[in-house]
């Protein structure tokens, strides 16, 4: 259905940004570090990117409300798998993780009643990150 349903979101030190995949960018959403509420782990404040995979059901419309969440979830489970394959390829470690608190996460990024997180994918120097 080429929905492209899962926006990615990218947490650093310097604020948190969306990927615009047309324009092969990063566009600022918040110049605030968000990373500390990305997951209860430790690792999670220090580590140089945290990417939050967040689903927008309003592109959806094709797909009955009660599957939106499952097609989503195979989309960022898909994401997360790439993502973790090039850090393998670059001597980078990863954690996909779904410990977190969504409701303060949400909060954080600002997101619209549309947008469900998903998963985050902690991504660091091999002693940064750990599963």
């Amino acid at each position: 259905m080429n929905a492209q349903e899962v926006d990615l979101y990218v947490a650093m030190a310097q604020g948190l940004y969306v990927y615009e995949p047309g324009q092969h960018l990063l566009k600022m959403v918040i110049a605030q570090d968000v990373r500390r509420v990305t997951g209860y782990q430790d690792f999670v404040d220090t580590a140089p990117l945290d990417f939050v995979y967040v689903a927008d059901h309003s592109r959806m419309s094709l797909v009955t409300a009660s599957k939106r969440t499952l097609y989503c979830a195979i989309s960022a489970g898909a994401m997360t798998q790439n993502v973790a394959l090039f850090c393998e390829s670059q001597g980078l470690s990863n954690v996909v993780r779904a410990w977190f608190d969504r409701h303060t996460l949400s909060q954080a990024m600002r997101l619209g009643p549309d947008q469900q997180i998903l998963l985050a994918q902690t991504v660091g120097k091999p002693h940064m990150v750990k599963p």
